[in-house]
């Protein structure tokens, strides 16, 4: 059996009944997990249909998704989810709720102490105040990896939004991931400075904010450090997270890189979330994070 297919067959048999998928077997089913695992086994495998059920039925009344079952409140899950949604033609009443609270949902950052503290030298977090992203939750500040399936999910909205309104968070998310690059050229989670600290990128933030930025007509010459960040990283990191979220970045930018799992059974965590990323990161991803 392949790397490829005992992932996939790991995934298979490891679907809750009701359709979605946790981040180890037998546990609760997730709309991040399922949302990586749907990507992962494609829309002609017999895991497809149920599993966007699942999705569907985590939506809340004001649009978003809920992370599962048994965490309600719509979060940042809603950006990572609308692609498959959209993907599947699941029916234009809920995508369009679904974008609308995308659209609206942003950073809590940008208060007026904030944006004074932040003009006078004097804010703790080095980030200008007024480029929001998305949160993890509504009411949260901006984050990386929120920001950066926000920015795919736009990708996603033609005809479910006005397209001024999709240009304009596309301008607003791009610029916020820009500034919150570190000086190495990659990202951390949040910040670049914080308290006159400087912080040091991450291979899998660096991963995601790239797979983000994939497709965002700026200048090559703004993301040339960041790409060759991701290259250094993906020739030595060790960790299979971090290694697969930057092959599946770089070649969305166009950069070869091959990427094959250390081991031929799943990962020895069998953490289903990582079988999903690295099935991803070893076959080809167009077509699945992009339109």
């Amino acid at each position: 059996m392949s790397r490829i297919e005992a992932r996939r067959s790991l995934l298979r048999t490891s679907q809750n009944r009701d359709g979605g998928w946790g981040y180890f077997a037998g546990q609760e089913s997730r709309v991040e997990a399922t949302a990586y695992a749907l990507r992962a086994m494609g829309s002609a495998d017999a895991t497809w249909e149920p599993g966007i059920a699942f999705l569907l039925a985590r939506q809340e009344k004001d649009g978003g998704l809920a992370p599962s079952p048994s965490v309600p409140g719509s979060s940042w899950v809603t950006n990572l989810a609308f692609p498959l949604l959209k993907r599947a033609q699941t029916g234009t009443k809920p995508l369009e709720r679904m974008a609308d609270w995308i659209l609206k949902t942003e950073g809590a950052e940008g208060g007026f102490r904030q944006r004074l503290l932040y003009a006078m030298g004097m804010a703790q977090a080095d980030q200008n105040p007024r480029l929001k992203g998305w949160p993890w939750r509504p009411g949260n500040n901006s984050w990386v990896e929120p920001t950066a399936h926000g920015l795919l999910a736009l990708r996603w909205m033609e005809g479910l939004a006005p397209e001024v309104a999709l240009r304009y968070r596309r301008e607003l998310g791009t610029q916020m991931l820009l500034d919150r690059r570190c000086s190495d050229g990659g990202w951390n989670y949040g910040n670049k400075k914080v308290l006159g600290e400087t912080l040091p990128a991450y291979p899998e933030t660096t991963g995601l904010a790239l797979l983000g930025l994939a497709g965002s007509r700026i200048d090559a010459a703004i993301l040339e450090p960041s790409l060759a960040r991701a290259k250094a990283d993906f020739a030595t990191v060790q960790g299979a997270y971090g290694r697969a979220l930057l092959a599946l970045a770089l070649r969305l930018h166009g950069i070869e890189c091959g990427y094959r799992a250390a081991t031929e059974e799943p990962h020895p965590s069998r953490n289903l979330m990582l079988a999903s990323i690295e099935i991803l990161a070893e076959s080809d991803p167009a077509g699945v994070f992009l339109p």
